[in-house]
Parts: structure tokens; sequence; C-alpha cells
């Protein structure tokens, strides 16, 4: 789906269920999220993240960081603990304002709406840009572009760390039917164009993408001025996919 649908369907996703929109637990669906159990899993990624980086020699800390899709501040939160300025960015104004009303839980964050693939951020002024479980559900053209444009915000040296899912995990049970890939993406497609059509009544959904490894660190390296320092398991998408951590340090401005 393009753009302008994602944010459609995020904006109806987050009214009806924010929580659950965010982290989609099925035993959590229809708000039985507990609000603090919510926001301490939050806390958890971002200590996971810490060991992960010193574990490289790259401690987790500097002036400036961006949540990229950061829903309801779930990592944005504990992420500003680290960082003097914290910024969470989200396609989902409803999103942007849930985090907002609890802004108590890290005083030192912003929240912007963002709609498009521009960044409203200087050149080189962010240290580092996190994002997780965000985009395996925006299309690859417009991951990519993102990749670009992250890169051209980031400081020298700034790194980017993000998820993604490379493949399905061909070991998991549903995934084991012919053409699995084939017909999840054909879905998608119809549902998408379902709700371009006026007169038929659809429900929202999120999309789950994937990018192969190869395509994501040849597009870093030789498109985003990156250095990629490690790919590593990650499985934040869920049993049926296979997905990892980038981190990627930016080397030089890009061109």
């Amino acid at each position: 789906m393009n753009l302008r649908q994602l944010e459609s369907n995020f904006e109806a996703l987050a009214a009806e269920d924010p929580l659950w929109t965010i982290l989609s637990d099925d035993s959590k669906r229809g708000g039985k999220w507990d609000e603090n159990a919510f926001y301490k899993t939050g806390e958890s990624v971002i200590d996971d993240l810490e060991a992960r980086l010193e574990k490289i020699g790259f401690p987790l800390g500097g002036y400036s960081a961006i949540d990229f899709g950061c829903g309801g501040g779930r990592l944005t939160f504990p992420l500003s603990k680290r960082f003097n300025n914290c910024y969470g960015i989200d396609i989902s104004s409803n999103m942007v304002a849930y985090a907002k009303c609890r802004i108590s839980r890290g005083p030192n964050c912003s929240f912007i709406v963002n709609r498009d693939t521009r960044l409203d951020f200087e050149n080189e002024s962010i240290d580092l840009a996190f994002s997780a479980i965000v985009f395996q559900h925006i299309s690859p053209r417009y991951t990519l572009k993102y990749f670009r444009e992250l890169s051209r915000v980031l400081k020298p040296k700034g790194l980017l760390v993000f998820q993604l899912p490379s493949r399905l995990n061909p070991q998991f049970e549903g995934n084991q039917k012919p053409f699995r890939q084939l017909r999840k993406q054909l879905h998608y497609r119809l549902k998408a164009v379902a709700q371009r059509i006026p007169f038929i009544e659809s429900q929202s959904f999120f999309e789950m993408h994937a990018i192969p490894c190869e395509r994501v660190i040849r597009h870093l390296e030789t498109q985003c001025s990156f250095k990629v320092l490690g790919c590593q398991d990650f499985p934040a998408a869920g049993p049926a996919w296979i997905s990892h951590l980038y981190i990627a340090r930016k080397t030089s401005p890009v061109s």
C-alpha cells in the first residue's frame, strides 16, 4: 500500500486499540493491555539494544536520537533516558497524540507527525536513529527511501539501528504451503485495492513485508553512505518470520 493508505489504516487502528496496534499480542486485543506493563516492554527492548551496542564498542547515548515509527512512545521514553533530546516520529496523528498525553514518562521527548519520506530535521543533526517493528509494515519501496533520508539527518559516525524481516521462516508450519509469500503479497494487494473502492466496506489492516539481507546491506552501503557493523538475529516479527537487527554507521555525507 502507499503511504496515504498506510496513514489511514494506522489512524483507524490507533483510534480503536492503540496499544494492541503497537504491540500485537492477541491476548491483549480489545483494550486488554495494562498501560504500565505495555511501557515496561519498551524498557526491556532498549536495555537489550544498549547491551548489543556495548558488545561491539558503541555506548548508547549522546545528544539526540530518533525513534522512527514511535507509536505511543513505548521505545521513545526509555531511549530518552540515554539522550539529551529524543524525537518520536510517526505517520499517525492519533499515535502522536497518545504519546504526547504521556510526556511525563519522558519530559525530554518531542513527538512529530511525519507523513512522507522527507524528515523535518537538519542535515547531520542526529546521533542515533532506531526503529523496531515498524519497517516490516512499510512497503520496501518506501523503506529504502527512509534509509537514505535517515542517513541524511545522521551525523558522521552516527548510528542507524533497525529491525526488519528478511524472509518467511520455512520451519513455521503455516509457511510450508506452496507459494506462501506470493499468496501473502496478493492478499495484501487485493485488500489495498478494495480500500480504494468507495462502495466497498473494508477493515483496516497492516501489511507484513520482508527484504532479503543482501539487498538491505547493499543498499545501505552503496546508496546511503553506511557501513553495516552487524546483522543480528532479532525475532521481533514473530515465529512466522526470520527477522534481524541491523547496526549501521554513517561513514560520510549522502551525495
